[in-house]
């Protein structure tokens, strides 16, 4: 019988030093790095987003603005990624798991039947069954593989043009042309990606980039669906970034005044050779 992982009941833990709250995190997304010749494997668990509060006293806005933020759990090191209300602020830490009384992770195995045609996926789809996937990148040199295992959260099948289409994540990816199993990764070697495939053999990555808050500015929508405030020209772009980044006295470079004016978006693409199995967990 073939197994997968059940997320809804899948999670990371730790215990933080100094307090006696025991904390659970759901599972998002399981990763493997894995030396094919050895067979030695190192994991990686993303945790699902979580949101701070304010933790000034009294509550402050301006003081200690609240943030999001996502823990990758390893064998030898916490992630942490965070979002804040700008990419200046962006603060990422990889703390050593001796810094936390434990840390840990459990994944629970389920019964999981392979659905490997377009019909398969979609009757599974229309019955509400719980869909996961596994997706395998492997090196140029079939040295090393990356694998990940992720819940399907949005997905579509067409009947009539005998089709499907995944659109999932977040998921983490690392490249296998680079990371190495027994050589623990830096937080800017992970990159975060949402998936976008049509078949067992390729995937879309859609990954996330520092991004200038103006991109997309010009872009109208439609007629059906308008902005709310209306799309500037390539013109006003263009005449806003002269002024931002060009023309205005500040005590900071242009290039940092860019920085400071970025966000984290969803703003690259690449499509890449993967093999993916995709389970029903119920039946």
């Amino acid at each position: 019988m073939t197994t997968s992982i059940d997320f809804s009941r899948s999670y990371c833990f730790y215990v933080p030093a100094g307090h006696s709250i025991w904390v659970r995190i759901q599972a998002e997304c399981f990763c493997e790095v894995i030396d094919n010749e050895s067979g030695e494997r190192d994991e990686y668990v993303l945790g699902v987003r979580t949101q701070t509060g304010l933790r000034t006293d009294p509550p402050s806005d301006h003081l200690d603005p609240g943030y999001d933020f996502w823990m990758t759990f390893s064998r030898d090191f916490v992630y942490v990624k965070r979002n804040h209300a700008s990419f200046h602020t962006n603060n990422p830490t990889r703390v050593p798991v001796g810094e936390f009384i434990s840390t840990g992770w459990h994944l629970q195995p389920a019964d999981a039947t392979p659905l490997d045609t377009p019909a398969a996926i979609l009757d599974d789809l229309k019955r509400a069954a719980r869909l996961t996937a596994r997706t395998e990148f492997t090196s140029g040199d079939g040295q090393r593989t990356y694998r990940i295992e992720y819940p399907i959260k949005w997905a579509d099948g067409d009947d009539v043009k005998n089709a499907f289409r995944v659109e999932t994540g977040p998921v983490l990816l690392l490249d296998p042309e680079r990371v190495r199993t027994g050589t623990p990764v830096e937080f800017d070697d992970f990159t975060w990606s949402y998936l976008d495939y049509h078949d067992f053999m390729s995937v879309r990555c859609l990954m996330e980039r520092p991004t200038s808050v103006l991109t997309g500015a010009t872009y109208p929508a439609s007629p059906e669906t308008p902005r709310r405030h209306a799309a500037l020209t390539t013109d006003q772009v263009a005449a806003l970034r002269l002024r931002l980044f060009e023309d205005a006295a500040s005590t900071i470079t242009a290039g940092e005044l860019e920085v400071l004016l970025q966000t984290n978006h969803y703003s690259d693409v690449a499509v890449r050779s993967a093999r993916t199995e995709i389970y029903s967990l119920d039946g």
